[in-house]
């Protein structure tokens, strides 16, 4: 049976040994010779099937290879014909002129495969190979060329010849060292390969030695084994199935200056002094001279070196304070470098004109982006906004990514405040615009919250320092967010409410105990009838010592802390007792409570609204329950599961912020959703936007045709709520009807509304799916 493939190596390693063992014990004359010969073109021809087989991309190395070893065996034959037939001296004679043609060639092999695409890394390796190879020359010169160059009974021809024999190995030893410090890929082959080499020169080293000692002159023929072996090593290893990687691939390693190469280059230089030491000990002539032209050249070589270790080290850490100072996904400056940008800025600001301001830029409902479209998406949102942002401002303005969807912006010389909204508002409406996100078109909406220096209350710049200013811009950011302009400017009624974010969760679950977490309601009307047929429950904290606190402050905080679900059943429980007593009172009214993405994959969810809506004797109808529209895609099992349940409930579900996101009608068609409430952003232009009042009539009328009544947020005047009535939209929430206001005063304010409206209202909107 013939051996597999992959195994072809072993067995040819494993035949030619024993072939080995057997040359080694038959007696010295022609058949032992022809033995010798035999196993040398063995291994001509491995490496001859190792090429067919392994089919290397890069096949020079290993032709030149296979012409080097050939020559050898040729230079072996021509030594036995020599030998046994013409019965003469073979040395010197024509088998010399084979062996130390191979020299060369054998050596370009392994610079063939040392060689790689990366020319200044392969330089290093051989100017490494270099510095061994003056240590190793210097001992050859001394040991065996210098010796054999002036031995007074050779003849210029033997001693020509005598001294390219160690001139030769030099060749190899350089290339072996080049080849051992190249990246290569550190494969069976390369070991195998190497192990031959190595051999083949420890061989010719004991031979060449064998003049100087006469018990190995006399057994010399015992060495055959040696470069035997080597050459069933080295055909081994081309046979081998590794061996296409050893010329084209590299490894990762970089060959940086290790600590095992510093020390393999320290013991090639203490050559130089040890040659000088073992000679004083010995007695021997002193070889000053030599020493002395090897040093000259080692400290050149060394020196070379060390400019290129520098220049590494230099390029690294230059690479390396890159990498510090920016963010790895869009390239922009990171948080730290952006904290020292102001920190220098403030250390100078008193003597540049203008105004100083920070802005942070925040993408609202970014994490529900990712978690629903995916990371990858997320991270190509995130680059595509730092572009658009980058390109908005200018080259000569840092850009910077603080955190994990929110970019600083900071402006030295702006005129003044007023320039500096300006700025923050044209950066509102760019990122209202539709972003393109590799083939997906995403609309973000983004806050901005500004802080100038040394305005907003801050006082003098001294005794400033960056982290005090991104605070406040972190805290406009917050309340920019729960404005209808989404731009907010820094005061100090902020940082009462948000630099004490930590502490305000640690009080949130007392604070909820003891009623300091109140419950707002803001009124939905019908824009056809004028009449408010319910509330939308917004959660506000009237804390004792800071006021009231907007949700931003600390409803963010409460979904990363977890205490999201204990808020959601305490908002819930709250409107649902304010609802049944507003039908006590004659008040038919809804309440529409807003869930998280926590709430919705909560187990507990349809429970605890179910146990709530028992409590206060309220039927399901009266309740609504918003969601947005990537909330659901998030854990598409689980959350229509849920929503399942609460649509069997009886429950009223709806669709929050509608357009923000990427979810489809044709989607939300297959959710047990009742309404869908068009975001503020598109409402906010069916006056003056052609674009916004196209968006608004489409989604209106193909929200009808699916069965499902539309609320429009956001209506700030009555020129914008008549503009929807003309378009049929069902109902409509915002500041021009009726702001947040507490429990108590939502009797007044519908008695306002519901006898200012139905005057105004003049157009009959036809009646659509009402839950």
């Amino acid at each position: 049976m013939t051996p597999p493939r992959t195994q072809g190596w072993r067995w040819f390693a494993a035949v030619g040994f024993v072939v080995v063992v057997v040359e080694l014990l038959m007696p010295y004359g022609p058949a032992r010779d022809l033995v010798y010969v035999a196993i040398g073109l063995a291994s001509v021809t491995a490496i001859v099937i190792g090429i067919r087989l392994n089919r290397p991309r890069r096949r020079l190395p290993w032709v030149l290879l296979a012409v080097g070893l050939g020559l050898w065996v040729a230079g072996d034959a021509l030594w036995a014909w020599f030998d046994h037939v013409v019965q003469i001296d073979p040395f010197p004679s024509g088998a010399d002129l084979f062996y130390l043609a191979a020299y060369p060639v054998l050596a370009g092999a392994l610079y063939q495969l040392a060689r790689g695409r990366n020319a200044p890394r392969d330089f290093t390796s051989l100017v490494d190979a270099l510095i061994v190879g003056v240590a190793v020359g210097l001992v050859l010169w001394v040991a065996f060329i210098e010796p054999g160059w002036t031995d007074p009974e050779g003849s210029l021809l033997e001693r020509v010849v005598g001294v390219a024999y160690p001139i030769g190995d030099a060749m190899l030893v350089i290339q072996m060292v080049h080849l051992g410090t190249t990246p290569l890929v550190r494969t069976p082959a390369l070991r195998l390969l190497g192990a031959g080499f190595v051999l083949t020169l420890v061989t010719d080293l004991i031979f060449q030695a064998a003049t100087y000692v006469p018990v190995l002159e006399r057994n010399s023929i015992m060495l055959d084994p040696g470069w035997l072996t080597a050459y069933l090593l080295i055909g081994a290893a081309v046979l081998h199935p590794a061996m296409p990687a050893l010329a084209d691939g590299r490894s990762r390693s970089t060959g940086a200056f290790t600590l095992g190469r510093v020390l393999f280059l320290t013991a090639a230089t203490l050559v130089l002094p040890g040659v000088i030491i073992v000679e004083t000990i010995l007695g021997l002539p002193l070889h000053t001279t030599q020493v002395s032209v090897a040093s000259v050249v080692l400290v050149v070589l060394v020196l070379f070196r060390m400019v290129q270790v520098v220049t590494r080290m230099r390029t690294q850490a230059e690479r390396l304070a890159h990498l510090a100072d920016s963010d790895f996904l869009t390239g922009l400056d990171n948080r730290r470098r952006f904290t020292e940008r102001i920190d220098d800025h403030l250390e100078t600001a008193g003597s540049t004109p203008g105004t100083s301001a920070v802005l942070l830029v925040g993408l609202e409902r970014f994490s529900e982006v990712r978690e629903g479209l995916g990371h990858h998406v997320g991270d190509e949102l995130l680059i595509a906004v730092a572009e658009l942002l980058q390109r908005a401002v200018g080259p000569a303005v840092r850009v910077a990514r603080v955190g994990g969807e929110d970019f600083g912006i900071l402006l030295t010389s702006a005129p003044d405040g007023a320039a500096v909204l300006a700025i923050a508002t044209d950066l509102h409406d760019l990122l209202a615009r539709p972003v393109t996100a590799g083939r997906l078109s995403i609309t973000v909406e983004g806050a901005v919250g500004i802080v100038l220096a040394p305005h907003d209350g801050l006082g003098d710049l001294e005794g400033l320092d960056a982290e005090a200013l991104l605070q406040r811009a972190d805290l406009a950011l917050s309340a920019a967010g729960e404005r209808t302009e989404r731009v907010a400017c820094y005061d100090l009624q902020m940082l009462q409410a948000g630099a004490l974010a930590p502490v305000l969760m640690a009080e949130l679950l007392d604070a909820m105990a003891t009623g300091d977490v109140v419950v707002h309601y803001q009124p939905q009307v019908e824009l056809g009838t004028g009449v408010v047929f319910g509330v939308e429950a917004l959660v506000r904290w009237q804390h004792p010592d800071h006021g009231l606190i907007p949700p931003m402050a600390f409803v963010p905080a409460a979904e990363r802390t977890g205490l999201i679900r204990e808020l959601t059943q305490y908002v819930l429980d709250c409107a649902l007792a304010q609802c049944a007593v507003w039908r006590g009172d004659g008040l038919n009214l809804t309440v529409a409570v807003n869930l998280s993405v926590r709430n919705l994959l909560d187990v507990g969810l349809v429970d605890d609204v179910r146990s709530a809506l028992v409590r206060h004797g309220l039927p399901p109808s009266s309740l609504e329950l918003e969601i947005t529209e990537t909330m659901a895609m998030v854990d598409p099992l689980r959350s229509d599961a849920v929503l399942g349940e609460l649509d069997d409930l009886g429950v009223t579900l709806s669709v929050d912020d509608y357009g923000t996101g990427y979810g489809s009608l044709a989607y939300l068609q297959r959710l047990p959703v009742r309404r869908l409430k068009i975001d503020r952003s598109f409402v906010a232009g069916v006056v003056d936007d052609p674009a916004s009042a196209a968006i608004v009539r489409s989604t209106i009328e193909l929200a009808r045709a699916l069965g499902l009544s539309v609320v429009a947020e956001g209506v700030e005047d009555d020129e914008t709520m008549m503009a929807l009535v003309r378009m049929h939209c069902y109902a409509a929430q915002g500041f021009g009807l009726g702001r947040p206001v507490a429990a108590e005063a939502i009797p007044e304010l519908i008695e306002r509304i519901e006898g200012r409206l139905p005057g105004l209202v003049v157009h009959d909107v036809p009646a659509q799916r009402h839950p």
